[in-house]
């Protein structure tokens, strides 16, 4: 247990989420407390409310320094998608919202490199820019994750199906000598299945970080602790398929 700790701390993506698990417990703690009133009070600002907002802070700068390169992988798999590398099976409108998702994606990490110089110091924006900024760079996260459900939900919806009508289909105007053919043809809907289960699970994280957008922009109405809770599911389900492969 403790080697494989160990492991998954020491890849990148393990650390951003171990780090992202550490910020959402600090939403919770800060969000549990003005809601039962413990917190606060004697405390005051040097207390533990103080230090827990803190770290909710450096966490979260930290993991940006963590991810400053990840526009150019996002940037990449659009290319890739527009070259036809991606899965033609897939079908037009999926490969066009996965352009689309890695596109956003790929603007919201950039404009974020941007908002971490500016915050580090390094090169400090205008007043007008340093509030335009990070309000744009949310946006394209939200549509980056919306074009990510509407993705999945046509993927199980119709893709899916789809794909199962015709493996039945194929497989039942086959003759007896071709059973061969026919049995490996059965398998893109075992494939399907699995797939499909591995989509429902991304659609859970994408549903809950949405909330983090949402909210920043206005455009969802949910609590600080609805949206500490929605960051706890999502980082819990999404580190869990990244802890099984170290």
């Amino acid at each position: 247990m403790l080697s494989h700790l160990l492991r998954f701390t020491r890849t990148t993506p393990g650390l951003e989420k171990t780090f992202r698990l550490l910020q959402a417990a600090c939403v919770l703690y800060l969000q549990l407390g003005v809601h039962s009133g413990v917190l606060g009070g004697g405390l005051g600002e040097d207390g533990w409310v103080k230090r827990a907002g803190v770290a909710r802070g450096q966490l979260g700068l930290t993991r940006r320094f963590l991810r400053c390169v990840n526009f150019l992988d996002c940037f990449n798999r659009s290319f890739a998608l527009l070259g036809g590398a991606g899965n033609q099976a897939q079908g037009g409108l999926a490969t066009v919202l996965e352009i689309c998702k890695w596109g956003c994606l790929g603007v919201y990490f950039l404009l974020e490199d941007v908002i971490l110089l500016h915050q580090t110091s390094i090169y400090p924006l205008p007043a007008p820019l340093s509030k335009t900024i990070p309000t744009e760079a949310n946006k394209f996260w939200f549509y980056a994750l919306g074009f990510s459900l509407l993705g999945a939900a046509w993927t199980v919806l119709f893709s899916g199906g789809s794909s199962s009508s015709t493996s039945a289909s194929g497989a039942a105007g086959k003759s007896p000598q071709k059973s061969n053919k026919s049995s490996a043809s059965t398998s893109p809907v075992v494939k399907s299945s699995v797939d499909t289960r591995a989509i429902l699970k991304k659609a859970l994280v994408d549903g809950c970080d949405i909330l983090i957008p949402g909210t920043f922009l206005g455009w969802i109405d949910v609590s600080e602790l609805g949206v500490g809770v929605g960051m706890v599911v999502s980082t819990l389900v999404s580190g869990w398929e990244i802890w099984k492969t170290v």
